[in-house]
């Protein structure tokens, strides 16, 4: 699993994401998330921690390639379609958990969130299946 064309695709998913989810989650869906954060205060950090995100992120790009390698999705609609499930499911899974049982989010936020997700895991995954597919 680990060789360099999972490394490379695991780069290419990482920076799709990163960018793409700060275009996504800041100037696209800043204001609506902010609005819709359920009543528990004070959760939101006023600078992120960037180290934290790219940690996340280079997990997320990780998760997604292994996926792709199972799956055998090595071209970029296999990979988005491939990312796009994961990501919904994954945005349905962390939503519905944090709206079960915390006070951080609201029902729409949860389902925006699962459309953010789907195109951003979708493209990660694209980029990834592009690197698969080229080095294949």
């Amino acid at each position: 699993m680990l060789n360099k064309n999972c490394m490379m695709a695991t780069a290419a998913a990482f920076v799709t994401m990163f960018v793409l989810g700060y275009v996504i989650y800041e100037p696209i869906l800043g204001g609506f998330m902010e609005a819709n954060m359920g009543s528990a205060t004070d959760v939101m950090k006023e600078t992120p921690s960037y180290w934290q995100i790219v940690v996340g992120q280079l997990a997320g790009a990780l998760l997604l390639v292994t996926v792709l390698s199972w799956k055998g999705s090595g071209n970029a609609a296999a990979g988005f379609k491939a990312g796009a499930l994961v990501g919904a499911l994954l945005a349905l899974y962390y939503g519905f958990m944090n709206l079960g049982t915390t006070n951080i989010t609201t029902m729409p936020a949860v389902l925006v969130d699962v459309a953010a997700m789907l195109v951003l895991l979708g493209a990660g995954g694209a980029a990834a299946g592009m690197v698969m597919q080229k080095d294949a």
